[in-house]
């Protein structure tokens, strides 16, 4: 017996050994794949596959090491990241070998519209170098018909759909709710218009949020129907009746949802999968269905960037909430973005900065010490221009304040000037429970937040002080920055979301269009006109990151998601305090417009 247990555990560490072996050889070649494929060249003719999968992202976020464990199993949600996606139809704009723009959105998914309106535009560059685009699809969605519409040719499966409805913001409130549960929140907050924590203390939408909310919708629908009739040919006022009254419009096609769109002049053909690829061989030149194609990810691996000349302008992004210390990709953390731009300050090559803001706010704290990075860079006699995404709110506009140009899109959702905190306590409802808090302490304040016990009337007293603190703070930096006014600022405040447009129009930002043009500023700027690279400057990353994101691509990740409300956790008072402090300035969190 003895004999057996011996071999069969000399059997089983054999096996054990050969697995792990595998296992390594294994991530040994995914590593190799992954290094160096995508290198090889391309046929004559060729159609260049644009297929975004996921949102599509000002900067990426991939796998962290540690989360790893937690995250196995899990599929990984893919994301598409804006700047590899742009640079591959611009280049291929120039690639004799690229002979065609292929759409296939149906992964894509929404997608804020000042992205979208970037990607147009490298979209009509591609068609302007005299190629051909196509976009084909069974069902399309409001930001993926965006895209298509922006083709030569738009093919829709014969039971297809395009899924056209308007923009709208909705969302639950919570008040009710959290009575019958015996939570008591206490909010607080300095701005009229600062809604985001609305939903928890009230049933339905603020009269000032519901304006608010409106005039950014009317300007974000405006803009959706004008580029479509620029694109398509539809009369605005056609597409809203439509959409108005589609059981009206749809009745007389006999509810066919495709032959709809075509009468419409939404697509240009329907026909389904094998009629699509034939119509794209023809462009070809080539006899079989096998067209020779590329997907942009891979075709974005060939492109050679170039080196940067010796006259360089520095594109720093800042992608995410805005939170304290060093954070990983797809969040701002201020550590990261001083360590950045100091190596833009140090660069004697790099004469100016653009800072991508895309960013809902976060961190007050945060927001000013990547502020007084800046002046630092700019006391060092480079300029530094701002280029604002689809939205830079709340702390993404702190940052933005002091620099020598902002420039947003019309569509860019902006300001949000305003500051609140908020505290929970289940006092009443650990009652109704049997469940009682007594103690004592040795000041009036001492123990006072706490999830168990209502706060004392002295430290809300505080707690609204230290709100109106930070909101003082912020209209000083706006006014300062913006040498405007501080009564000016403050009627432009109270933390209400502008858009681009109407920012322009108010003079929180100083022009209005893309990355492109805030280069072409911060070149003028720096005096050196056309004669200058750029250069993209990013966060350093460490040697597990960097192979991660070999291994599982720049369009994949693993999410993680915590959610923390201040005061269910019991914290003291100095650190309520201190997040309040390094999160007094918020975003119009929940705010959602498709």
């Amino acid at each position: 017996m003895k004999g057996f247990f011996s071999a069969l555990f000399g059997w089983l560490d054999r096996i054990r050994r050969l697995f792990f072996n595998a296992l390594f050889l294994l991530l040994v070649l995914l590593i190799a794949v992954a290094l160096f494929s995508g290198r090889q060249g391309l046929p004559d003719r060729v159609a260049l596959v644009i297929d975004p999968a996921g949102p599509v992202v000002e900067e990426t976020e991939f796998p962290v090491p540690g989360a790893l464990p937690l995250q196995l199993g899990l599929a990984a949600p893919q994301q598409t990241v804006l700047h590899d996606l742009l640079r591959s139809i611009e280049h291929a704009a120039q690639d004799d070998h690229i002979r065609v723009l292929v759409l296939r959105l149906e992964k894509m998914q929404r997608v804020p519209l000042e992205r979208l309106q970037a990607i147009r535009r490298a979209i009509g560059r591609f068609r302007a170098s005299g190629k051909p685009v196509i976009a084909a699809g069974a069902y399309y969605s409001q930001s993926q018909y965006y895209l298509a519409a922006a083709a030569d040719r738009v093919f829709l499966a014969p039971m297809g759909v395009v899924a056209l409805e308007g923009f709208s913001i909705y969302r639950n409130y919570f008040r009710d709710a959290l009575a019958s549960l015996h939570v008591n929140l206490r909010l607080f907050r300095a701005g009229r218009y600062k809604a985001a924590a609305e939903p928890l203390v009230r049933n339905d939408m603020s009269a000032e949020d519901r304006a608010a909310n409106q005039a950014l919708l009317d300007v974000l629908w405006a803009a959706y129907k004008q580029d479509i009739a620029a694109m398509r040919g539809i009369k605005p006022e056609r597409l809203q009746q439509l959409l108005d009254h589609p059981s009206r419009f749809l009745a007389e096609h006999h509810g066919s949802l495709a032959e709809l769109a075509r009468a419409e002049g939404l697509v240009d053909e329907l026909s389904d999968r094998t009629g699509v690829e034939r119509a794209i061989a023809e462009v070809l030149g080539v006899t079989t269905d096998d067209y020779p194609s590329i997907s942009y990810r891979d075709y974005r691996r060939m492109i050679d960037d170039g080196r940067p000349g010796a006259r360089r302008i520095g594109i720093i992004t800042a992608s995410g909430m805005i939170l304290d210390g060093e954070q990983p990709p797809g969040t701002v953390g201020d550590a990261n973005m001083a360590e950045m731009l100091a190596r833009a300050r140090n660069d004697e090559h790099i004469r100016a900065v653009v800072l991508r803001i895309d960013s809902p706010g976060g961190s007050a704290a945060a927001s000013e010490a990547i502020r007084s990075e800046i002046a630092r860079l700019q006391q060092a006699g480079k300029k530094v221009v701002v280029s604002m995404g689809s939205m830079a709110a709340s702390g993404g506009y702190w940052m933005a304040a002091g620099a020598d140009q902002i420039w947003a899109s019309p569509t860019t959702i902006t300001g949000s000037i305003g500051a609140f905190g908020m505290l929970a306590d289940i006092e009443e409802g650990l009652k109704r429970l049997g469940i009682h808090t007594d103690g004592l302490g040795t000041t009036r304040i001492a123990g006072g937040i706490r999830p168990d016990r209502r706060l004392p009337d002295e430290l809300a007293r505080v707690m609204q002080l230290s709100i109106q603190d930070v909101y003082r703070r912020f209209l000083k930096v706006v006014a300062e920055g913006r040498r405007l006014p501080e009564t000016r600022v403050a009627e432009l405040a109270e933390g209400r979301v502008w858009s681009g447009a109407d920012a322009k129009r108010l003079g929180l930002v100083d022009e209005l269009g893309g990355l492109d043009e805030a280069v072409q500023a911060a070149a003028k700027l720096a005096g050196i006109g056309d004669d200058f690279s750029t250069v993209r400057i990013k966060r350093r990353q460490k040697l597990g990151e960097l192979l991660l994101q070999r291994l599982f691509g720049s369009s994949d990740a693993w999410l993680g998601m915590a959610g923390v409300l201040p005061g269910l956790g019991g914290p003291s008072l100095a650190a309520w305090i201190d997040m309040l402090r390094h999160g007094g300035v918020w975003a119009v969190c929940g705010l959602k417009v498709e």
